[in-house]
């Protein structure tokens, strides 16, 4: 009866991880040692839960010009630009942040910016998915 329990809950969580749309950043023009991933996946409330995982990422202020924060911005299928939230990178020169949004994302880029809290993307741009579809939600 354990094995089954233990099996039966391999399986809701392959079966929940498996609706995600996983998308690689290309390789960087500002930092070409950066490498990252989106992950988003549309919940059961029709929101869009989006990860952002980056590693090798100089600190923005090593940038030329020098900036003070990455900005995480999604592109919805209306066209619309959000910015969803700052990218910060550790000691390691490793970088994550985790949101939600009710907008389905088509694209997701990551520009340096002097603040955070910016409403549109400036001209700085490290990385920028191509077009993605996000996969439906299903349990199984």
């Amino acid at each position: 009866m354990k094995a089954l329990y233990y099996l039966f809950i391999v399986m809701l969580t392959a079966g929940i991880s498996s609706c995600a749309t996983t998308v690689k950043f290309p390789v960087s023009q500002i930092a070409p040692a950066a490498d990252g991933t989106v992950k988003v996946k549309k919940d059961k409330n029709n929101n869009y839960l989006i990860a952002v995982n980056v590693k090798y990422l100089a600190n923005p202020d090593r940038l030329t010009p020098p900036r003070s924060v990455y900005v995480v911005w999604a592109e919805t299928e209306e066209g619309i630009t959000k910015n969803i939230g700052r990218l910060v990178s550790n000691r390691s020169n490793k970088g994550s942040m985790k949101t939600s949004t009710p907008f389905n994302p088509v694209r997701i880029f990551i520009t340096a910016e002097d603040e955070g809290t910016v409403t549109f993307p400036g001209r700085q741009e490290l990385f920028r998915t191509e077009k993605f579809r996000v996969k439906a939600f299903k349990l199984f």
